[in-house]
C-alpha cells in the first residue's frame, strides 16, 4: 500500500490513518520538517486517501483518482509552490487557487489544495489564505508544507493541524542512495551522515561528492599554503558549498574538542579532526562559526559571491594561523 511505500514518518502516517478511519479529517494540515524528508509525498498520499474510490483509510493506488493524482493531472487537486526570482507565493496565485477550490469537485470527494512552501507566502497572500481557512467549505481540504515554521503567519499556523516530519535516519538515507544507485555504498554511508536526514540533499551531495571530498582533504591537511594556491570558487552555488563544508568541518572539530568525538560526521577524517581538536580553542572555533554563518546568510541575500568567497578564506586563515588555535599545526 502507498503508506507503506513511504519510509519512516510512522507518527504522521498513524495520525492520517486514524483521522480517516474515524471521519475526523482536519480542514487544514501543516506538515513541518526539514527539506527533502518526504513531506510533499505525505501530502500527496493524504490527498489520495481523501479521494480514493476504495473509501479505505489509505489510498489503493490503483483507482482512477489515485492514478490521476500520482500523475499530477487530477482536476480537483491543486498544488501551489513558490515561483519567480523572489521564490514566493503571491496573492494573485492564491486568489486563483481559492477560486478553483470554491467550485464543487469535478469528480472527487473534495477539492484539495497543497501549498508547498507556506513560509514563502507574501503578507497579502497569507492574509487572503487566512480568510479561506477561517471559513472553510465542507468539501475543501488544505495541506500546507513548510521547512521554516517560524516564518509562517502565526494565525495560519493556529488554524491548521500541525504534523511534524522528522529527519530521516542515516541508515534510511544510505539505503535510498544505494537502492537508487546514486552512488557506491561507501560514499552513500558518508553522504548519509552529512545530509542531516534529507534525502534530496543527500542525492545532491552524492552528485558532487568528488568536489566535496577535495574540500575535506584541504581541511584535513590543515595548511595555509593550499588555501592560497587554490583558486577561489566564483559561482554562488560553489561558494555556498565551500561555506557549508567549512561549517560542518568546524562543527566536527568543535564537538571533538568538547569531548564528544563519537558525534563527528566526517568519520573518514577522524584522525585529522582529533589532532586539530586537541589543540583547538573552542571559543575561537565558535567565533569563527558565527562569522561563517553570517557570510552564508549574506550570500543568500545576493551579496557578491566572489567577495564572500574571499572573506570566507580570510576568516578561515585567521583561525588556522591563530596561535591559540592550532588547526594551525602548519607552516606559514
Amino acid at each position: 500500500m502507498a503508506w507503506d511505500d513511504i519510509l519512516e514518518h510512522d507518527v504522521p502516517k498513524r495520525i492520517f490513518a486514524a483521522h480517516m478511519s474515524c471521519g475526523r479529517v482536519a480542514q487544514a494540515y501543516l506538515l513541518v520538517g526539514p527539506d527533502g524528508v518526504g513531506k510533499r509525498r505525505l501530502a500527496m498520499e493524504l490527498v489520495k486517501a481523501l479521494n480514493c474510490a476504495s473509501g479505505a483509510p489509505q489510498a489503493c493506488g490503483q483507482c482512477p483518482h489515485c492514478r490521476q493524482i500520482s500523475k499530477g493531472a487530477h482536476p480537483d487537486v491543486h498544488v501551489l509552490s513558490p515561483t519567480g526570482a523572489s521564490a514566493q507565493i503571491h496573492i494573485d496565485e492564491v486568489r486563483q487557487l481559492l477560486g478553483r477550490i470554491a467550485l464543487r469537485p469535478f469528480s472527487a470527494n473534495v477539492q484539495a489544495a497543497i501549498l508547498d512552501g507556506a513560509d514563502r507566502l507574501t503578507e497579502e497572500a497569507a492574509n487572503s489564505l487566512l480568510k479561506a481557512l477561517e471559513e472553510p467549505s465542507a468539501r475543501t481540504r488544505f495541506v500546507l508544507i513548510t521547512s521554516h515554521l517560524s516564518d509562517c503567519l502565526p494565525t495560519i499556523v493556529s488554524r491548521c493541524q500541525l504534523v511534524r516530519c522528522h529527519p530521516l535516519p542515516a541508515r534510511v538515507v544510505s539505503a535510498i542512495l544505494t537502492r537508487e544507485r546514486v552512488c557506491e555504498p561507501a560514499v552513500a554511508e558518508a553522504v548519509a551522515r552529512l545530509c542531516g536526514g534529507s534525502a534530496s540533499l543527500a542525492v545532491e551531495l552524492a552528485g558532487r561528492w568528488k568536489a566535496h571530498a577535495e574540500i575535506l582533504e584541504r581541511l584535513a591537511a590543515g595548511g595555509a599554503t593550499a588555501w592560497m594556491e587554490q583558486p577561489l570558487p566564483e559561482g554562488r552555488e560553489d561558494v555556498a558549498r565551500l561555506l557549508d563544508g567549512l561549517l560542518v568541518w568546524l562543527r566536527d572539530v568543535t564537538v571533538s574538542a568538547a569531548g564528544d568525538p563519537q558525534r563527528i560526521v566526517h568519520t573518514g577524517h577522524a584522525v585529522a579532526i582529533a589532532r586539530q581538536a586537541r589543540a583547538t580553542d573552542v571559543d575561537r572555533c565558535l567565533e569563527t562559526a558565527r562569522e561563517l554563518v553570517a557570510l552564508r546568510e549574506s550570500l543568500e541575500q545576493f551579496a557578491n559571491s566572489r567577495l564572500v568567497a574571499s572573506l570566507a578564506r580570510e576568516t578561515w586563515l585567521s583561525l588556522i594561523t591563530d596561535r591559540r588555535s592550532p588547526i594551525a599545526s602548519i607552516d606559514v
